[in-house]
C-alpha cells in the first residue's frame, strides 16, 4: 500500500493540518529586487533635491472644479476658516491667515492621511532620514 493522501486516514491528515505551522507549509515570498530603495530612501532624496534646488518645490495641477470651489472660497472670504478647520484636523498649529497653496497642501494632507495613512508616515520617515543625513554630515 502507498502512502498517498487518498490512503491516509483523514482524521490524521487533519490533525497534521493542524499541528503543521504556517512557515513550513507556504514558502516565504522573497524580494525579486532587493536593491531597490524604499520609499522613504526616495523621499529622503528628494529632499536633498529641493534642498540643492535641483527641483521645484509647488506642485501642478488642472482642476476646474476645485479652481472654482478654492478661488469662490478665497473670494468669498471663507478660505480662512477651511484652513483653520482642516488644521485643526490635522493637530496642527494656528495662523492668521491661509493663501491658496496653504489650503491646497492641508487638504491633500488631510486626505492621504484619511485614504492612505502610511504614506503620511513614509513622508515623515523619508524627512527624518533627510535631516539624520544632514546631522552626520561632517
Amino acid at each position: 500500500m502507498s502512502d498517498t493522501t487518498d490512503d491516509r486516514d483523514p482524521e490524521e491528515l487533519l490533525k497534521q493540518s493542524k499541528e503543521q505551522k504556517r512557515h513550513q507549509s507556504e514558502p516565504q515570498q522573497q524580494d525579486t529586487e532587493p536593491d531597490v530603495p524604499s520609499l522613504e530612501e526616495y523621499i529622503a532624496d528628494v529632499y536633498e533635491e529641493l534642498d540643492a534646488g535641483e527641483v521645484p518645490t509647488n506642485l501642478t495641477m488642472r482642476d476646474r472644479n476645485l479652481a472654482a470651489l478654492i478661488r469662490g472660497l478665497d473670494e468669498a472670504g471663507q478660505l480662512d476658516a477651511v484652513g483653520a478647520d482642516v488644521r485643526e484636523y490635522l493637530d496642527r498649529g494656528a495662523t492668521d491667515s491661509e493663501s491658496r497653496g496653504s489650503v491646497l497642501g492641508l487638504l491633500v494632507r488631510a486626505g492621504l492621511a484619511e485614504v492612505r495613512p502610511d504614506l503620511i508616515e513614509a513622508g515623515e520617515d523619508g524627512y527624518e532620514r533627510f535631516t539624520e543625513r544632514q546631522e552626520t554630515q561632517f
